[in-house]
């Protein structure tokens, strides 16, 4: 995770925010490589539910991810605001669906609480915990577990 300073000398970190159904979420912004628009999926069969399937990238083949599926709110649907958050992981492209993109914000280093009890202890393992910025909570996610989700 980047961690910079800013004016004051508060260390800070960027955070890249999305929304799974109407839960706001984030990654660290160093590990998201771009985002796309969701282009043509192919399906892959005996797949993981998790998988919807793999698209290529200027000639690179990108494993695509419902992260709706992985949380466990059900099956993501495509619209025009889905976007696809490309990540790196093990020298390999993986794409993240997500319902629409929110923006880049930068949050205190020292500003993330533990996840509520309430989440199940299954869906808890994908999130660092969470933070609060312009009013709103953010889940942060621990993008290494959602990545080995699939590898499992």
């Amino acid at each position: 995770m980047v961690e910079t300073q800013n004016d004051s000398g508060a260390r800070t970190k960027l955070l890249a925010t999305f929304f799974v159904g109407e839960a706001m979420c984030a990654l660290d912004a160093s590990s998201v490589q771009e985002v796309i628009r969701v282009g043509a999926i192919t399906p892959v069969r005996h797949a993981p539910p998790e998988v919807t399937g793999v698209m290529n990238l200027r000639g690179r083949i990108v494993t695509m991810l419902d992260l709706a599926m992985i949380l466990g709110i059900g099956k993501g649907a495509p619209s025009r605001e889905s976007r696809v958050f490309i990540l790196e992981d093990r020298n390999e492209f993986v794409g993240v669906l997500v319902d629409r993109v929110g923006e880049v914000i930068e949050v205190e280093g020292s500003s993330g609480e533990s996840l509520p009890l309430n989440v199940p202890p299954s869906q808890a393992r994908f999130f660092q915990g969470v933070c609060r910025a312009g009013g709103q909570v953010i889940a942060v996610l621990n993008s290494g577990e959602v990545l080995n989700e699939n590898r499992q």
